[in-house]
């Protein structure tokens, strides 16, 4: 069945059914007022073009017996169980693009759609399957779709056009070195064996793909081929890592060298305090949507733009008439799908709501938005991966992309990593930065995470930071209730007041005792301790025990007559020296501001170290909007303690490199531990 005739036909059906009574939406929840409707009389619909709190809401109607009636596309057979006690089939032929003709749907998906209905232990035991052929050659397809006793031969599995990204895969997990290795191990898989079985040549012809995949790789970068081994690149490992195309890396890589100047302009400006970040996450998903993973660039497209987004044509579009000099994809006008596509997901990312979302091209739905959002947010993942690897300062020029060799284009590109990987998340939650933390507000009770349109609403309501959620005063408490719509479930304003007050503690605490377990067996359970537990003076005493624990050089440059003076100067292996400032709280639930947070970049010019990397370690955590604010300060880290004491751990159990370590510590923005390099 197609997409538009769930809707169309759901409403048929609907209309000539007696009116139904009212249907409980959770509160919170987005639901299209049409759904409800329809679903207040017995009937529902339910495809790719719903969001998923949607999807969620119809199946959990369906399995809760108040739906007779699902119009539904081949999404309702994704393994879900539902009391329905038949199944007709509008259509079970599909059409092939590259064959330009229908064809019949293979067996094991029509037996999987089939298989929702007639399940033991529910009403419909014995379900019923529909279907129609109109000649005698779809009658005999027919019969043989329905035939539950006869099951199609498995498949040759991985095929000649998958070889792109397994290549580098094999070469990069080490598990071969050569040409000749890397075809022995695919001719040595269950693929293999099918394809021997049902071809007599065998897999002979499957040398040349491999070989024109590593001459493809060789071409990108990504590896280097001497007379009898091939070496993986730092850039090919952090492409397999992030499983994007190597043709999407030097897309951006090339891409961000040639605009991040212009780019850098549009980081939050620091001395307003504003956090406008729209335009970059407008040029970040256009980007995106435009990249060789969304296209057959080196090899079939990974993702792919909803058919809607691009149909009406262009459309209206401000974000790229003003920011039309620094697309990375030139011109904009060409690619009506990531022009169109990029508006929605910088909308979406602004907080807009359903309605204005849906208005800006025309058929649009939610559910495609949400969709897109999280492939752009998984390509832009892995983009910011990539540059935090192919960036790094102790990595040998020879071992860049051409386009960083330059030390200044590369500087500017590494502030940008982390700012890509912040609006990856903004635009997977559809959530302005300032409020983007929310998302981690554990309720403990199912809902255990708040909705956006409840996220948003606290926005609204001037809600933004901890410390304003979980503010008990009368007026601040008639917010947060009126923002929760409390009325309709009275206990929800104090879970979320009361997650707002653990979010940090919480997260700290956790991270405490994983670290004291693990010091413990490396000798630095003193040190952890400290640097948790410590403020003020004894905090800095803590961090240096840390550094001695460390076996990493430092010295003081505060004390009696040194006025602004940073704290520390802190020298890792030859790299340029790091100036540090300690700033802490006395609460555990009180947290550094950005006028703290960005002291340590004053302090470094009063003592002539205005080019010198700075670091500002928080204890116990930083306020929630200085992250999207600092990272336009080009060569200000901050870091707070709980990620700290990760970096320390890997250190001395090996698993993390001192120049792993500069590079985590030196790149613009926050260091999380999630940045941390993968152990290796």
């Amino acid at each position: 069945m197609k997409v538009d005739d769930t809707f169309g036909l759901a409403k048929e059906a609907a209309a000539v059914r007696p009116a139904g009574g009212d249907v409980t939406i959770p509160p919170g929840i987005d639901i299209d007022r049409n759904l409800v409707d329809i679903i207040s009389k017995g009937v529902a619909y339910h495809n790719a073009e719903l969001s998923e709190a949607e999807r969620l809401f119809v199946e959990q109607k369906l399995a809760d017996g108040a739906i007779d009636i699902v119009f539904a596309t081949s999404t309702l057979a994704a393994g879900v169980n539902f009391p329905l006690g038949g199944a007709v089939f509008a259509g079970w032929k599909r059409w092939n693009f590259e064959r330009r003709l229908h064809e019949a749907i293979p067996r094991a998906e029509f037996q999987n759609m089939a298989g929702r209905v007639g399940r033991m232990g529910q009403q419909g035991e014995q379900g019923h399957v529909l279907l129609s052929a109109s000649s005698a050659e779809d009658l005999h397809t027919a019969k043989k779709l329905m035939d539950a006793a006869d099951q199609e031969a498995l498949g040759s599995g991985i095929t000649p056009e998958q070889f792109g990204p397994l290549v580098l895969q094999i070469l990069a997990g080490k598990l071969c070195n050569n040409r000749g290795q890397v075809f022995e191990f695919l001719a040595s898989t269950l693929s293999a064996s099918r394809e021997i079985n049902r071809n007599l040549s065998g897999v002979d012809h499957w040398r040349p793909h491999v070989d024109q995949q590593i001459d493809r790789l060789i071409a990108q970068g990504c590896v280097i081929e001497a007379v009898e081994s091939i070496t993986v690149t730092a850039l090919g490992e952090a492409v397999a890592r992030s499983g994007l195309k190597p043709e999407t890396a030097i897309y951006f890589i090339n891409g961000l060298a040639q605009k991040s100047p212009a780019l850098a302009k549009l980081l939050p400006d620091p001395t307003d305090r504003s956090l406008n970040e729209n335009d970059m996450a407008f040029v970040l998903a256009h980007a995106s949507l435009a990249s060789p993973e969304f296209t057959n660039a080196g090899g079939p497209a990974t993702r792919r733009i909803p058919w809607r987004v691009p149909a009406p044509n262009l459309v209206t579009n401000p974000y790229a008439q003003r920011l039309d000099k620094i697309l990375l994809f030139q011109p904009w006008m060409g690619n009506h799908g990531a022009a169109n596509g990029a508006l929605l997901l910088a909308e979406w990312a602004a907080g807009a709501n359903r309605q204005a979302i849906e208005e800006l091209v025309g058929g649009v739905r939610m559910g495609s938005v949400e969709a897109m959002a999280r492939d752009v947010a998984w390509v832009l993942t892995g983009v910011a991966e990539i540059i935090f690897t192919v960036t790094a300062p102790a990595l040998a020029d020879e071992a860049r992309p051409v386009a960083l060799v330059d030390p200044t284009t590369r500087s500017s590109v590494r502030r940008l990593a982390r700012t890509i990987r912040r609006q990856a998340a903004r635009i997977n939650a559809g959530l302005p930065g300032d409020i983007l933390w929310a998302t981690s507000l554990d309720l403990l009770e199912r809902p255990r995470r708040l909705p956006r349109n409840h996220i948003l609403s606290l926005r609204s309501a001037g809600l933004i930071r901890p410390i304003d959620i979980m503010n008990g005063l009368p007026d601040v408490d008639s917010k947060r209730r009126s923002a929760l719509d409390a009325i309709k479930n009275p206990a929800l304003a104090n879970r979320v007041r009361d997650a707002a007050k653990r979010w940090k503690i919480e997260d700290r605490n956790y991270a405490k005792s994983i670290h004291q377990r693990r010091a413990a067996a490396i000798g630095g359970s003193e040190v952890i301790n400290a640097l948790y537990a410590s403020r003020n003076h004894a905090f800095e005493t803590a961090f240096e025990a840390l550094l001695g624990y460390l076996a990493i050089p430092f010295q003081h440059l505060d004390g009696r007559g040194k006025i602004g003076h940073p704290d520390f100067l802190v020298t890792i292996e030859k790299f340029p020296s790091l100036v540090v400032e300690l700033k802490s709280k006395q609460a555990d639930h009180d947290m550094v501001n950005f006028n703290d947070a960005t002291d340590v970049l004053r302090a470094s010019e009063i003592i002539g170290m205005r080019e010198h990397p700075c670091v500002t370690l928080c204890n116990p955590g930083v306020e929630p909007s200085v992250p999207g604010l600092v990272e336009r300060c080009g060569r200000l880290c901050v870091v707070e303690v709980s990620d700290l004491a990760e970096a320390a751990m890997r250190l001395q159990e090996g698993t993390l490199s001192r120049a792993e370590f500069y590079n985590w510590l030196t790149t613009p923005g926050i260091a999380l531990r999630e940045d941390l390099p993968h152990g290796r």
